[in-house]
């Protein structure tokens, strides 16, 4: 079974060795000076954030960090090891990605962030939970496709 906690520095010196190549381009492309401090920064500054495990073993980070201090536009992120491509975790991640999503964006009418175009598996996720896609991006010499979702707030 999947369990959540807060993101914590131990937890980014687990994922950091461990992340899948795709979610290494990616942060590489996005964060290429001192991750560790990055990661630990983007954690502390987010609306939401937490790391997922199995087993006690990290599985990967997620979150959503809002574009400016009053903004109801945020950005989620979600960096991941290879465990979550075992069939049982991935089972398991996509049946609760829908709520996950929903705990994520419940103070936002607009979620949008950028993916690798390699990052076919994140591409179909992000697809079937109702994200739409934009025009390709340069991010440091990679390609990266924007996405997008408007999200219905209920007063």
């Amino acid at each position: 079974m999947i369990e959540v906690a807060p993101i914590t520095p131990e937890a980014i010196d687990a994922l950091l060795p461990r992340l899948r190549p795709v979610d290494r381009l990616e942060l590489d492309c996005m964060m290429p000076d001192n991750q560790r401090a990055g990661l630990i920064g983007m954690a502390e500054r987010a609306r939401r954030a937490r790391a997922a495990y199995i087993g006690g073993e990290i599985v990967g980070i997620f979150g959503v960090s809002a574009q400016g201090v009053l903004s109801s536009t945020g950005c989620p992120w979600m960096l991941a090891t290879p465990l979550i491509e075992r069939h049982d975790v991935k089972r398991e991640f996509i049946a609760g990605s829908r709520v996950a999503l929903g705990w994520l964006a419940q103070d936002f009418a607009r979620l949008w962030n950028v993916v690798s175009v390699e990052n076919r598996a994140a591409i179909r996720w992000l697809g079937w939970l109702g994200f739409e896609f934009g025009d390709v991006v340069d991010v440091n010499g990679q390609p990266f496709r924007y996405f997008w979702k408007e999200i219905d707030l209920v007063p």
